[in-house]
C-alpha cells in the first residue's frame, strides 16, 4: 500500500506542478518536492534538453532546482567546445554554486581526429571525467589511443535507425569489446526501443560497458517513434528498474526530453520515473 501511495505522489507531480511558476517549485519546502529513491544510480537531465533556452545557463538552473536534479550533463550551447579554460570555470561554477554537478559532455560528433582532439581538449578544461560521444568507425581506434593517456572515459551514444555506424548498443560493444576500458556506452532507451529491440535485454547483455544512460519515452517501437512525455508513450519502464537494480547499474540516469518548451514535460517525465522508482520493487 505504501508503494502504490508513493507511485500515485511521485508520478502525479508533473501535473500538481503543472499549475505552479518554475520558481515557486525551487522554493517549495521539502515534503512538496519527490525525494529521490536510495538508488545505486542517481538521477540527471541530458542538456540537449535544453536546447530551446539557448544557453541560458540561469533557466536550465532554475529548472534542475525545481525537479530537485543534482546531476546534468552540458551541450556546446551551454559550454561552448572553444571556451577558454576560465569561461569553462564560470559555467561550472554556477551550476555548483547551485548544488548541480555537470558530470559529463555531450552528445559531441566526432568524424575525424581534429574532432577527437577537440574533444578531449573540452572535457580537460571543463574538468569533467566523461563524454559522451558520436565517433564515426574510422576515427574509433584513434579515440582509444587518446583516451588511454587520461582519466577520462568515453560512452557512445546510439541514435536509432537513421544511424549507419552505431544504431544500437550492440553495434558499439562490437566496436569496443576489445579496447581499453574507458571506452564504453551510452544507452538512450528510447533510440534502442526505436531499433526493435527491448532495452532492458541490452542492459542486461551489455551491462558491464555501459557507463551513462539516456531515458525518455517513445510511442511505438519503430524507426518513426517519436518522443513523449514519460508515461505517455509506450516503453516498459518497469522493466526498465528491474534490469537497472538487477544489473546493479551504479552510473547516472539522465532524462533527454526531446520536445520544445520543456520544462513541465521535464517535471511531469520526472515525477512518472520516480513514481516508478518508488513502486516497483
Amino acid at each position: 500500500m505504501t508503494s502504490r501511495r508513493n507511485f500515485i505522489r511521485l508520478a502525479g507531480v508533473g501535473a500538481v506542478t503543472a499549475g505552479l511558476p518554475f520558481h515557486s517549485m525551487a522554493n517549495a519546502s521539502p515534503a512538496t518536492v519527490p525525494v529521490q529513491s536510495k538508488e545505486l544510480f542517481e538521477l540527471g537531465v541530458a542538456g540537449y534538453s535544453f536546447f530551446g533556452y539557448n544557453g541560458d545557463i540561469d533557466k536550465d538552473i532554475e529548472i534542475l532546482k525545481a525537479v530537485n536534479i543534482k546531476y546534468v550533463t552540458l551541450k556546446d550551447f551551454q559550454l561552448p567546445y572553444n571556451c577558454t579554460k576560465e569561461q569553462a570555470d564560470a559555467v561550472m561554477g554556477k551550476f555548483r554554486a547551485a548544488g548541480i554537478e555537470p558530470y559529463g559532455l555531450g552528445v559531441i560528433d566526432m568524424s575525424n581526429e581534429k574532432d577527437v582532439d577537440m574533444a578531449i581538449a573540452y572535457a580537460q578544461r571543463a574538468g569533467v571525467k566523461m563524454i559522451i560521444g558520436a565517433p564515426r568507425a574510422n576515427v574509433i581506434q584513434y579515440l582509444e589511443s587518446k583516451i588511454k593517456a587520461t582519466d577520462i572515459r568515453v560512452a557512445i551514444h546510439n541514435h536509432g535507425p537513421e544511424d549507419k555506424t552505431f544504431p544500437d548498443i550492440d553495434s558499439i560493444y562490437e566496436k569496443i569489446k576489445n579496447m581499453d576500458k574507458k571506452m564504453g556506452i551510452c544507452l538512450d532507451i528510447g533510440h534502442s526501443f526505436r531499433c526493435g529491440h527491448n532495452p532492458s535485454e541490452m542492459l542486461l547483455k551489455y551491462k558491464d560497458r555501459i557507463y551513462d544512460m539516456h531515458f525518455k519515452d517513445v510511442d511505438k517501437p519503430v524507426k518513426e517513434g517519436k518522443t513523449v512525455v514519460n508515461g505517455w508513450g509506450n516503453m516498459d519502464f518497469i522493466s526498465y528498474l528491474k534490469a537497472l537494480r538487477k544489473t546493479k547499474y551504479s552510473g547516472k540516469i539522465s532524462l533527454e526530453f526531446e520536445l520544445k518548451n520543456p520544462d513541465l514535460g521535464i517535471a511531469e517525465s520526472l515525477g512518472h520515473f520516480r513514481g516508478v522508482m518508488y513502486a516497483v520493487k
